[in-house]
């Protein structure tokens, strides 16, 4: 997914739930701050649906953007890459004040994404291969610092349990 894709994408959500506002979480959430990333030779270039969730929430507009914009419907068929609606649960594992963080989409009113640091956290908190593969790339190339990464997970609400497979992850990114 490059910026234009994620325009026209939210753009679309936007004008059906013209009354709420959308926030852009996942990775597509990079490309408000870092276009870049979805060059064809980026990192995003792979990436073919962004995670939405309408701001204030309710499951007949989620239902509504599912229909119109989701996995294998015909917005997705005509143009490659798709909306998954997700749940305001999700925002449960972000890091406190991510609210308060999040950074426009350029040229579509109403859309906010995920500041950069605050994705890269909940990142290394899930810890999948592919996003720790990503989080080392946006580390070695000075978009988010580790020191920040390490300050936002700090942030979230973590079991015991977790906090140790975390920090792991954390010493493995500084080596």
């Amino acid at each position: 997914m490059n910026l234009s894709a994620l325009q026209h994408l939210v753009g679309a959500a936007s004008a059906l739930a013209d009354d709420c506002r959308l926030v852009v979480i996942g990775s597509a959430s990079l490309l408000a701050s870092f276009p870049d990333l979805g060059r064809e030779d980026g990192p995003l270039a792979q990436t073919f649906d962004a995670d939405l969730c309408p701001e204030p929430f309710d499951e007949t507009t989620a239902l509504m953007l599912d229909q119109a914009l989701g996995e294998s419907k015909a917005f997705h068929l005509r143009h490659g890459y798709h909306a998954d609606i997700v749940r305001p649960t999700i925002f449960e594992t972000l890091p406190q004040g991510w609210h308060e963080r999040l950074v426009p989409v350029p040229c579509v009113e109403k859309a906010l994404a995920l500041d950069p640091v605050d994705l890269i956290a909940v990142k290394v908190l899930v810890g999948r291969p592919k996003d720790l593969i990503l989080v080392r790339l946006l580390i070695a190339k000075n978009r988010v610092t580790w020191l920040a990464v390490a300050d936002r997970v700090s942030q979230i609400e973590l079991d015991e349990r977790l906090q140790l497979k975390v920090a792991r992850t954390l010493d493995e990114l500084k080596a």
